[in-house]
Parts: structure tokens; C-alpha cells; sequence
């Protein structure tokens, strides 16, 4: 339960340990959420909780990676298009790191620009039939797809217009690796949500409160 604090007395928010009863030091909840938001576990070894925020990171981190490496690098991408709307995004921006990357892609493509940043297909939506892209992202795109040839582009100057279908493409050369990727990456994204909340609040008990902050002398030891 919260309790009061002088005006002016600097405070800290204090969780008690479900274990032991020891106090956890929250420091900043915002600040620690958006951390672990980011990256997973990052907010709890900011607070300290180096133990929590280990097992947090590596669990969650090798479950992303193991999805991207089953989907080939390709399962996180933002797409809002009539018919390809990326429902399993939603999930997977529970990573930060993996969302603003996928968001910043596809606002690029379907930009002025027509093409992603630095023309890198990384975390790049898949090309739809009749996208307009740039000459440098469509050369990226065939040097990269074994898929893909020179005539799916047709010349609409200054763009290109892609004629097939990446998502396609995608799916026949990745089989269920598109789908295990993609379910993996989802529950990666959707785990952390519980961490970024365990990062706001602390674990779990009826005792969290706002107290004054003691002398460095005296505080007590994080977990």
C-alpha cells in the first residue's frame, strides 16, 4: 500500500519480494518498462534484479532469434494493406527492438522514397504485385531473392514496379519455418509483455509502497 512522503523528500518505490520478504528498489518503473520493452530483461538489470533480468534476456532473445532464424530472417515485418494486414506484428511489437525496425521499414517503402532505409530488406515488409519500389531496392531485392528475376520489375520511371508476389515466395522456399518463425517470434513478443509489467510493478505482492530515500549507507540490498 502506498504511503505518503514529505514534500520535497527525494523517494524511491519499493516492491517486497514474494520469496523472502526482502525489499526490491524499483528505481524509475517508467523508465525500467520502457527498457525492458526494448530489450527483454534490460528494465529488471537496471533495477538491479540481475538475476531475473538474465533469465529474462537469454530466454526471451533465444526465442526471437530461433523464430527469425526458422522464418529466415523475414517473420517481422508491419504491414497494414487491404488483404496482407500483419496481424501477428501486433504480438511481436511486445520487443521493441524488433518493432521500431519493422515499423520504420515499412513507412519507408510505402513512402516517398520507395524504399526502405539504407535500401536494406531487413525486417522490410514483402513487395505486393504492382508496388512501385526504387531501381536501388529492386536490385537489392534480386540480388538477395533466388526467387526473384529481373522481369518481375517493369520499368515505370523513375520507380520499378514489381509484377509477382515476395509473400509468396517467401512461403514456397520457407515451407513451415515461415510459420514456426512467425509463432515463435509471437509468443517472444507476447512473454514480454509480462516482463515489461514485472518491470512497472515489481513481482507480485500486496506491499509495494513509495517511501523516503535512505542514506546510500543504508539501503538495502536489490534482488
Amino acid at each position: 500500500m502506498a504511503q505518503s512522503v514529505a514534500r520535497g523528500t527525494p523517494s524511491r518505490i519499493v516492491a517486497i519480494s514474494p520469496d523472502d520478504g526482502s525489499p526490491i528498489d524499483l528505481r524509475n518503473p517508467a523508465c525500467a518498462a520502457v527498457l525492458s520493452w526494448l530489450v527483454p530483461g534490460l528494465g529488471q538489470l537496471y533495477q538491479g534484479r540481475t538475476t531475473k533480468g538474465g533469465l529474462f534476456m537469454g530466454s526471451l532473445l533465444f526465442l526471437l532469434v530461433c523464430g527469425m532464424w526458422l522464418g529466415g530472417g523475414r517473420v517481422v515485418y508491419a504491414s497494414w494493406r487491404p488483404g496482407e494486414t500483419r496481424l501477428a506484428f501486433l504480438a511481436q511489437a511486445g520487443i521493441g527492438s524488433v518493432a521500431v525496425p519493422a515499423l520504420l521499414q515499412s513507412l519507408r517503402l510505402e513512402g516517398a522514397a520507395r524504399e526502405p532505409l539504407l535500401a536494406s530488406d531487413w525486417f522490410a515488409p514483402p513487395l505486393r504485385p504492382g508496388q512501385l519500389v526504387s531501381p536501388r531496392y529492386a536490385a537489392r531485392v534480386l540480388r538477395v531473392e533466388p526467387d526473384i528475376d529481373a522481369d518481375d520489375f517493369f520499368a515505370r520511371p523513375p520507380f520499378r514496379q514489381f509484377t509477382g508476389d515476395q509473400l509468396s515466395t517467401w512461403n514456397a522456399r520457407l515451407g513451415r519455418g515461415f510459420e514456426y518463425g512467425t509463432l515463435y517470434t509471437v509468443f517472444a513478443g507476447l512473454l514480454n509483455m509480462l516482463v515489461v509489467f514485472d518491470a512497472w510493478a515489481g513481482p507480485y505482492h500486496e506491499k509495494t509502497s513509495r517511501t523516503a530515500e535512505p542514506p546510500a549507507a543504508e539501503r538495502p540490498p536489490t534482488a
